[in-house]
């Protein structure tokens, strides 16, 4: 009699998790949310960089159209577009240095924008005298013109920025840098009293957001009336 023997069974020994794989998971979750957290950082900083890059140029116009109706403010003319009556240019107008500094006093500022250097200096390429005016710096003497003041009628005194917002108003200074003639140049000899300076204009803007925190530009030109 044939006995057969049963057959055997491979019973499959399941060993219990050890967490390796929620392990890896995790830390493929860590990586991934490491780079998002980069990548979104990386568009940030930018994103604010492109910004500050086009305050600075809204800045830098808005200083460049200051120097310009700085020039028409020596003039004694308007803003283009505008006609004789359509502004109220200055009562006196600029001639030589009378009305410079504070009552003719050395490095100061008059009220309207007006400034006169050291006459034992001159001219004071290095002073900071018109920057510290601009920037209402303790000590300063004197105060800024602000944009279209001598030049546009007070409904167009504004600088537009983008969508028509109205931009921090730009102002500039006037400075007077005594010139002695005589075909010299500009290192020719200086004299305390001037009557045909040449004058050095700065101008301060800011960008959008009109602050301190915004960006700021200061230029600077020179000008002669050529009397």
């Amino acid at each position: 009699m044939k006995t057969t023997s049963p057959q055997l069974r491979h019973r499959r020994v399941l060993r219990p998790q050890r967490g390796a794989a929620l392990i890896i998971s995790l830390l493929l979750l860590a990586i991934v949310m490491l780079l998002a957290t980069a990548g979104w950082q990386m568009g940030t900083q930018e994103e604010r960089m492109v910004g500050q890059q086009r305050d600075r140029a809204l800045a830098f116009e808005a200083a460049e159209a200051a120097l310009r109706d700085a020039e028409r403010d020596l003039l004694g003319i308007c803003a283009v577009g505008y006609g004789p009556g359509d502004c109220t240019p200055r009562v006196d107008p600029i001639n030589g240095e009378t009305g410079f500094g504070a009552a003719g006093a050395e490095n100061t500022c008059s009220n309207e924008g007006l400034c006169l250097g050291s006459t034992a200096e001159r001219p004071d390429f290095n002073s900071d005298m018109p920057i510290a005016v601009l920037t209402g710096a303790a000590g300063a003497i004197g105060l800024p013109v602000q944009y279209g003041t001598y030049t546009r009628p007070a409904s167009d005194r504004n600088v537009k920025g983008p969508g028509g917002v109205d931009l921090w108003r730009p102002r500039y200074v006037i400075e007077s840098l005594c010139y002695g003639g005589g075909g010299q140049g500009m290192t020719g000899s200086f004299v305390a009293s001037c009557p045909s300076p040449i004058y050095r204009i700065t101008a301060i803007a800011r960008g959008m957001r009109g602050t301190d925190e915004a960006s700021q530009v200061i230029l600077q030109s020179f000008f002669s009336l050529g009397n």
